[in-house]
């Protein structure tokens, strides 16, 4: 089957680690911020990640390195820009980007200038491109409790010009979800659709956590559920959405090896399931390649 011809969606799609190798050089040269080489070829070597990756930690690292050109207007517009036109190349008809606006902020760039800049872009891109899509904004688990408050005020600030949702990303293996609860108290309050990224490389006690106690209807990666077979049927019978990026779990460790992955159990017992991309740009895939792994 030609999957690249198929109407795909994508739900699981991070807005920074969308964004192009060739566009973190000419951007930083732009902006006078410096990066390991303004090469693109060369410098695809510090940013995406190869066989080379040993953890979830190790892959987050790779956004360190252009971190720096991300608080700016030029650049959160330009990123979503393109990606409704790499969406677009790949007939993804609908998709959902999300990104910290606390890791795209500086002094004189505020979270709120990171938001009002990505949906600019994105609404740029659907017109020129004829896609549609949404923009999620993540609270992390590594920065305060506050900045993650303010982002789900401004999730709900601005729902009715594209944003679609709240999310909680970042490394589970250092960063519990607990200390950020009362954010996620008042996005329930506010009626706001929760996704949790849980059980990607840590516990299924995650998973539970972030569906039972935080409000989470879908679930970023949750590999881990395999191993618990009661909360398997539970979020089965509650309807929770998992969100899989099987090239993304390959290349962080969380499972070790395509076979072994848990997708095809979970379609199996009946828990709702997606295929995304999660880091495009950084994994060097589409989701065409995601849809061509699950023939394979």
């Amino acid at each position: 089957m030609n999957f690249k011809q198929l109407p795909k969606i994508d739900l699981h799609l991070h807005l920074d680690g969308a964004i192009r190798v060739s566009t973190i050089a000419e951007l930083g040269d732009e902006l006078g911020v410096k990066v390991p080489t303004y090469g693109p070829r060369e410098l695809a070597k510090f940013v995406q990640v190869d066989r080379d990756c040993r953890s979830l930690t190790d892959f987050l690292k790779r956004f360190e390195i252009f971190y720096p050109i991300l608080p700016y207007a030029v650049t959160q517009e330009r990123i979503a820009y393109e990606l409704c036109e790499d969406c677009a190349r790949d007939n993804v008809i609908y998709f959902e980007a999300r990104f910290a606006p606390a890791l795209a902020c500086s002094g004189e760039f505020t979270m709120e200038d990171a938001v009002v800049a990505a949906l600019e872009g994105l609404r740029r891109g659907q017109r020129d491109f004829g896609i549609h899509c949404g923009l999620i904004l993540c609270c992390y688990r590594s920065i305060t409790l506050q900045q993650n408050i303010d982002t789900v005020k401004l999730a709900a600030k601005y729902r009715h010009q594209g944003v679609v949702g709240i999310d909680l990303a970042g490394d589970e293996l250092r960063d519990p979800a607990a200390p950020h609860a009362e954010a996620f108290a008042l996005a329930r309050r506010l009626e706001m659709p929760i996704t949790i990224h849980a059980g990607e490389g840590g516990k299924a006690e995650n998973i539970r956590e972030a569906v039972f106690d935080h409000g989470a209807a879908r679930i970023g990666h949750g590999v881990a559920l395999e191993r618990d077979t009661e909360l398997l049927k539970q979020v089965r019978d509650r309807g929770t959405v998992f969100e899989i990026c099987l090239t993304s779990n390959l290349q962080t460790c969380s499972v070790p090896s395509l076979s072994k992955h848990p997708f095809k159990k979970f379609l199996d017992e009946k828990v709702r399931v997606t295929l995304n991309t999660d880091d495009p740009a950084i994994s060097n895939i589409t989701l065409t390649d995601e849809f061509e792994l699950v023939e394979c």
